[in-house]
């Protein structure tokens, strides 16, 4: 079963049927029924439209046991078509990465995006560009025809890289492991999640999801406030932004003393935590 997945997608056009894929997803707000039809889906036996936002796709791509082939994200719409957040970004790409196959082709406009959108493509994956003359080359003209693309959209070979551990005792209850992957391929592992990212216009999506806390919007204590109120063991970060480490480390050891705690410290991008 191959499965290309269109993010930000637009409308259906014919020469999708076409594609050499077995399940393809267009995902965008232009499929929201107006006629009330649940999950405001419309599909045949190959092509699914999905009139919802990208974000709240990904959750419903995971009931349905979707694993990609081929990641599409071109003209996400971020400055003329209503779009709030970069689909490219470590934001997004770090929490659909669960359904991503180990091996699967993106295609993406780097050039699309402004410095403020912070997307830089470096993931825990090998990435090398597919030239047009290599048997597996997809037009991103196929998706988008806009003049923009020319010499910029690319297509890439993506292979995920192998997780990455190390582990610090910092004191005789607190063992820090430090994983070079996405937090959210360790949902069922941890009982906390907090997150740190940047407001890029997904608003308050993560802090609806169970279990997820954001520490741009409460502070350490607080959080360990909540381990302590339900006596959690593991938890979870994202990378801290503006965070002094040696200080988060003494909160930490001195709220463990007599009490347990894993803290895991995932990252994406490679040269992360080297202060660590």
């Amino acid at each position: 079963m191959r499965t290309l997945v269109y993010f930000a997608s637009g409308p259906l056009r014919e020469e999708y049927h076409d594609l050499d894929f077995d399940k393809i997803y267009l995902i965008d707000n232009c499929f929201r029924s107006r006629n009330r039809i649940p999950e405001n889906l419309s599909q045949n036996d190959k092509i699914t439209c999905m009139g919802m936002d990208c974000l709240k796709s990904i959750e419903f791509l995971k009931q349905k046991n979707v694993k990609i082939d081929c990641f599409v994200s071109l003209n996400e719409g971020l400055y003329e078509g209503g779009g709030s957040y970069p689909i490219n970004s470590d934001m997004f790409l770090g929490y659909a990465m669960p359904i991503f196959k180990d091996r699967y082709i993106h295609i993406m406009n780097k050039n699309y995006y402004s410095n403020g959108y912070h997307v830089n493509m470096d993931l825990p994956y090998s990435m090398d560009e597919i030239k047009e003359s290599d048997s597996n080359y997809i037009s991103p003209f196929i998706f988008s025809k806009s003049d923009y693309h020319k010499g910029h959209a690319k297509v890439f070979q993506m292979e995920k890289m192998s997780s990455i551990n190390k582990t610090i005792s910092i004191s005789l209850f607190v063992k820090v492991n430090i994983i070079y992957d996405s937090i959210w391929n360790y949902t069922s592992d941890l009982e906390a999640i907090v997150i740190s990212f940047l407001e890029q216009g997904q608003r308050n999506f993560f802090e609806q999801i169970p279990n997820v806390l954001n520490m741009n919007l409460m502070d350490l204590d607080a959080i360990l406030d909540y381990c302590k109120l339900n006596n959690i063991e593991n938890i979870g970060f994202t990378p801290l932004t503006r965070v002094n480490y040696e200080n988060f480390f003494k909160k930490i050891i001195t709220y463990s003393k007599n009490r347990p705690l894993n803290v895991h410290l995932f990252h994406l991008n490679k040269n992360q935590y080297q202060e660590l």
